[in-house]
């Protein structure tokens, strides 16, 4: 989380750089401060790198925040960042999408690229070979678990084709990545992505007529990274409904969900779901004091 004092009622926090974690964990540092103190919670954060970022987080919140940008020996009011911006996915590949559900992959469009997720990891992705590096300038599926299975694959197995690349990479990760799954690294990756699977597949689980995968505002930087995932649909209502999903002890589980709501669906209803195991208190108070309030629900997760 970086520096922190808390004096009268105020959490000072300094930290080096501002991320949807440690402004989580600033946030959460401010209510139990100010709950042990009896005051309404008030924080000052201080930011070298990152200020805008968490000035876009924090306004999601019902809660007096003040950050600032570190400049030398002073610091000046942060601006908030702006939302990112949702890249459509490439026209023209309609066959390709068409491989990637034949084999019951779920289709996810993230950062403009279309990817083949099992029980929520990437096995094959929709990728433009350009023509600067010695490509065609179309587009190709590429087999593999992340960025660098592809590459290790395309170099390993050169001239396999691509529908025989993708059986490979389907039998070598279904073997362990199922239902009740143990502890192999491949069962391991994603598994927020895991949880959005289930839930996509049977959405009443967590309350919802129907959901679809869309992407967070922080989308990871690769497989390895655990971060929140989100699907956008309605409830039984028909009302619009945000589901964000998380695993493990994540302190960016509520702020990037607020953050993507604002992204995705400003104003829908936003459920947080996390195993039972991983819902800490924490989670519960800081989706309480959101602007619009999340639900926490607990979900089972399907590695048992």
């Amino acid at each position: 989380m970086g520096v922190s004092l808390a004096l009268e009622g105020t959490s000072f926090v300094l930290q080096e750089e501002a991320t949807p974690a440690s402004v989580g964990g600033a946030l959460a540092h401010a209510l139990r401060s100010a709950s042990a103190q009896g005051v309404a919670p008030r924080l000052v954060l201080f930011c070298d790198r990152g200020a805008g970022v968490a000035a876009r987080l924090v306004r999601c919140f019902d809660m007096d925040v003040e950050v600032r940008s570190v400049f030398e020996a002073s610091s000046v009011p942060a601006e908030p960042d702006p939302l990112p911006v949702i890249v459509p996915g490439p026209e023209g590949v309609d066959p390709l999408l068409e491989q990637l559900e034949s084999r019951g992959l779920e289709v996810v469009l993230e950062d403009g690229s279309y990817r083949g997720e099992l029980l929520g990891l990437e096995v094959a992705r929709i990728a433009l070979w350009p023509t600067e590096t010695g490509g065609d300038g179309e587009y190709h599926l590429e087999p593999g678990v992340g960025r660098f299975d592809r590459d290790a694959a395309a170099a390993m197995h050169e001239g396999e084709s691509p529908a025989d690349g993708l059986e490979r990479a389907l039998r070598i990760v279904t073997r362990r990545r199922h239902a009740g799954a143990g502890t192999h690294p491949l069962s391991l990756l994603s598994r927020a992505r895991w949880l959005r699977a289930d839930a996509v597949a049977d959405p009443g689980r967590v309350g919802a007529a129907r959901l679809d995968a869309v992407q967070t505002s922080f989308p990871p930087d690769s497989v390895r990274e655990e971060s929140p995932a989100a699907a956008l649909g309605v409830d039984a209502s028909g009302a619009p409904l945000l589901v964000v999903f998380g695993s493990g002890a994540g302190l960016d589980l509520v702020p990037v969900a607020a953050d993507t709501r604002e992204l995705q669906a400003p104003g829908a209803r936003l459920r947080v779901v996390v195993p039972g195991r991983d819902r800490m208190a924490v989670t519960d108070e800081l989706a309480a004091k959101l602007h619009t309030p999340a639900e926490v629900v607990e979900f089972e997760p399907g590695w048992g």
